[in-house]
């Protein structure tokens, strides 16, 4: 992390970074990304189902493991966490060194891979705003500056992989949020109408880095565009999964996984399952 981001990430409680990812590995990614949720879904009646702690229930696919949660519906979001396991164009992200020098900036413990989202954004759908003061409060989700080091628990990189236009969805913060210390005084306004709310429009290859801290969410995706992002979240090695289907539990990463990742790639995973024994 450069001076100037970190400065800007201090000062809004998030980073764009223009061209992160190549044309042809955000056109790669969108691919694979595609093949997955043609995947996802032709399992959603058969797959094993998983109740997470916090409620949904999913599916998982019986052979390559990972789970799934909602549908392709009008105004519906499709969530395939721990995107890894579907092999194996995803697996160059483990360890992305443009996104770890950025990592490194604002996570200064050893780093673990906490939380893998494809988030698949159907025509019609909204995310609403969430985290920031109440919410985003509690000690996983904290945010400070130590020694002059920003110093965070939890964090996000979303890989945008095709362009997103301000009609289609954006995503949207709070600047500052994470720095406010007052509830939001409007918790019914719809979420492109939030007092101080700023989208952000994207191009291919684009990301946004950001604390768990900040409030956040989506614009409605008022095209007839489906939406595909990548998210991946990192904090210290001890934080475990923070992926809804496994909350606060071991990450979950298989042995087909790890066995075609490096070392340096399984430490990312797995560093957190070994620090919690």
């Amino acid at each position: 992390m450069t001076p100037t981001q970190q400065y800007l990430f201090d000062l809004q409680g998030f980073l764009h970074l223009p061209g992160l990812l190549s044309p042809d590995e955000a056109g790669s990614l969108l691919d694979a990304s595609q093949r997955l949720e043609r995947d996802a879904l032709a399992c959603a009646a058969t797959g094993p189902k998983w109740k997470s702690v916090w409620g949904p229930e999913y599916w998982q696919h019986p052979q390559h493991g990972y789970f799934a949660h909602g549908s392709n519906g009008a105004g519906q979001t499709l969530m395939v966490e721990d995107f890894w396991h579907f092999p194996s164009a995803f697996d160059f992200l483990v360890g992305h060194e443009p996104t770890m020098k950025i990592v490194r900036g604002a996570v200064q413990r050893d780093v673990g891979i906490n939380n893998s989202e494809l988030r698949i954004r159907y025509p019609g759908n909204q995310t609403g705003m969430h985290m920031g003061h109440p919410h985003g409060c509690g000690p996983k989700y904290r945010y400070s500056v130590l020694d002059g080091k920003i110093d965070c628990v939890m964090t996000r990189m979303i890989y945008f992989l095709h362009d997103v236009k301000a009609d289609e969805g954006v995503t949207c913060f709070v600047p500052a949020s994470h720095l406010g210390r007052f509830a939001m005084p409007e918790p019914t306004a719809p979420v492109d109408r939030e007092p101080g709310v700023m989208g952000i429009p994207v191009k291919a290859g684009d990301a946004i880095f950001f604390t768990e801290n900040c409030r956040h969410g989506g614009f409605p995706n008022l095209s007839d565009k489906t939406r595909y992002t990548l998210h991946v979240g990192y904090g210290p090695a001890w934080l475990r999964s923070q992926n809804i289907s496994t909350m606060d539990e071991d990450v979950h990463a298989t042995d087909a996984l790890l066995a075609r990742l490096s070392e340096s790639q399984r430490k990312l995973l797995r560093r957190a399952r070994r620090a919690a024994m």
